[in-house]
């Protein structure tokens, strides 16, 4: 993987302030970030844009549709799919990484895919 893919982050959020500020944030961090709205569009940017990682939002009305997409993808379903809240929300996938700050994010995108596993 490249150094310019190790840090990019796919931002998936249909709330542009959300997104905004998500980007504000992973700029300053260092990191190449691309955006999408929906499911769909996210899976046609991750397979153009080969992101270290997924951040999304809980409350994003593709979520599910995002994840079983990922799921049955032949070459994105090892993406890591990451949400930051501190409220530690009860995800169903356990393939969704929980992270409760930025530097968390910036932990799980270092961690070898081993490491990525006992985070779940």
């Amino acid at each position: 993987m490249s150094e310019d893919q190790k840090h990019t982050v796919l931002v998936v959020e249909d709330v542009d302030e959300i997104t905004l500020n998500m980007t504000a944030a992973l700029t300053k961090r260092g990191h190449r970030v691309v955006h999408a709205s929906n499911a769909q569009d996210a899976i046609q940017m991750a397979e153009a844009d080969r992101p270290a990682m997924i951040l999304t939002d809980v409350d994003l009305p593709t979520f599910d549709s995002l994840l079983s997409l990922l799921r049955d993808h032949p070459t994105l379903e090892n993406l890591k799919v990451a949400i930051i809240d501190i409220n530690d929300p009860k995800i169903k996938d356990e393939s969704v990484n929980v992270l409760s700050d930025f530097q968390a994010l910036d932990d799980l995108m270092d961690a070898s895919p081993d490491d990525s596993e006992s985070r779940r």
